[in-house]
């Protein structure tokens, strides 16, 4: 349970942070995961059709609690709650009983952000946003459950499209006009919610010799022509989270509900870059989540005549995850404090911003992998067991290291901070 007036709450999430409005938002939804998903979080891997266990949790959250219309703008009935401290704090715990209905949730802001992002925030493509919204808000602000989907990933160029040096020369899902409407060709593949999505944004490209001139984003309802996909994919972990190829053949929509060149490329980078504090605190919620059951199985297995937590090795071991856990969740709350300020800390897309944005995730998702794997060594054969919770934080980690792009590029980017590291696929010797 979360108490909010213990002082070790206060440490770890001060007033200078998260406000009361915050508070008040994290503890509905740590309530709703205690009350709603950590009951049955053993048997969400087992629901390969999410009919039984993911799609109530889901419509619970995102219907019942209004988290579903979290970015809409007022103007179409949402509650533009725009605070990265606050989806991150949402996030943290729901990752704390399951990745994958995390990302799930996550991934349904951050296929609307970026047409909220152009009707509130870029005036030179407010009518985009707006044309957007029009046709799409009344959809996510209905009693119904729906999906959205930001769809860029590619199975040939994978995390080069994340890598924001190539300036989009590497997406070869093909888009062009002819007369009022976007034509699109290509293939998306792993995107979250891909499959089940009520709406993609989508990233095209019109020419990759022109780069980010060339870049547009698109939305694309479903069902619609020219639109199908692949089947599920089968993974390790994070199954809450639907993945699996986006065919697009010559899939046509209105030319209004795309834009291009460099604001397109812009409200890209700000989208991809806000999502590496969000994938901080899904870690954060995983280590929190691992801990409690390995604390509460230390405390009650007994070895040599006393609790395992009470041999020195063991509490070692579970003070180095407090350390974890704790400087995990002041990485978060700061980075998104400092995305929420961009008029004292400045835009989220330059090199600064980035690579503190990338190393810092990178760094988290890495110890947290270490960590909760080092943990099973603790649980002995329950920490392997189905039914003995742990495992689920063990798979669900792995997938934490590869998401945007995967650690290794974000470490990439935080050299940038210091020198001019080129990791992009062109320059001498490299793509021509």
């Amino acid at each position: 349970m979360l108490n909010q007036n213990s002082q070790w709450y206060k440490l770890q999430y001060p007033e200078c942070f998260v406000d009361e409005d915050q508070k008040m938002i994290q503890k509905t939804v740590a309530d709703f995961v205690d009350r709603e998903i950590m009951p049955v979080r053993y048997k969400i891997d087992e629901d390969e059709t999410h009919e039984e266990i993911v799609e109530p949790i889901l419509k619970k959250l995102q219907v019942d609690l209004g988290f579903q219309k979290t970015v809409i703008p007022k103007d179409y009935g949402g509650n533009e709650a725009l605070s990265l401290v606050s989806a991150a704090l949402k996030q943290e715990q729901l990752a704390r009983a399951d990745y994958g209905i995390s990302l799930a949730s996550a991934c349904v802001d951050w296929g609307l952000v970026p047409a909220t992002m152009a009707y509130l925030m870029f005036p030179s493509v407010k009518d985009w946003g707006k044309a957007v919204l029009d046709k799409f808000a009344p959809v996510f602000t209905e009693d119904r459950l729906h999906f959205a989907c930001f769809n860029m990933s590619e199975v040939r160029s994978a995390c080069d499209i994340e890598n924001h040096l190539n300036d989009a020369r590497l997406i070869r899902t093909k888009a062009s006009i002819q007369g009022s409407e976007w034509v699109i060709d290509g293939t998306k593949h792993w995107a979250s919610n891909s499959g089940i999505a009520d709406l993609h944004c989508l990233a095209c490209n019109m020419d990759p010799a022109s780069g980010i001139e060339g870049f547009a984003l698109i939305y694309v309802p479903e069902p619609w022509p020219g639109v199908s996909h692949g089947k599920y994919e089968v993974k390790c972990g994070a199954r809450g989270d639907r993945n699996t190829s986006t065919y697009f053949e010559n899939a046509r929509v209105p030319e209004d509900w795309g834009i291009r060149g460099s604001v397109a490329w812009e409200i890209f980078l700000n989208n991809v870059v806000s999502a590496f504090a969000m994938n901080i605190a899904n870690c954060v919620g995983m280590m929190q989540g691992a801990f409690d059951i390995l604390l509460q199985y230390t405390g009650d297995r007994v070895v040599g005549g006393k609790p395992v937590r009470e041999h020195l090795s063991t509490a070692m071991f579970l003070g180095e995850m407090v350390g974890a856990i704790s400087v995990g969740r002041a990485t978060f709350l700061e980075m998104c404090h400092q995305f929420d300020h961009p008029e004292t800390y400045g835009s989220w897309i330059s090199d600064s911003m980035v690579a503190k944005a990338r190393a810092s995730l990178s760094y988290i998702a890495r110890v947290a992998n270490d960590l909760i794997s080092r943990g099973m060594e603790f649980m002995g054969a329950q920490g392997f067991a189905r039914d003995g919770l742990y495992e689920k934080y063990y798979r669900d980690i792995a997938v934490a290291k590869l998401v945007l792009g995967g650690v290794q590029l974000g470490f990439f980017s935080g050299c940038r901070a210091y020198y001019d590291l080129d990791f992009s696929s062109f320059g001498p010797g490299k793509l021509a």
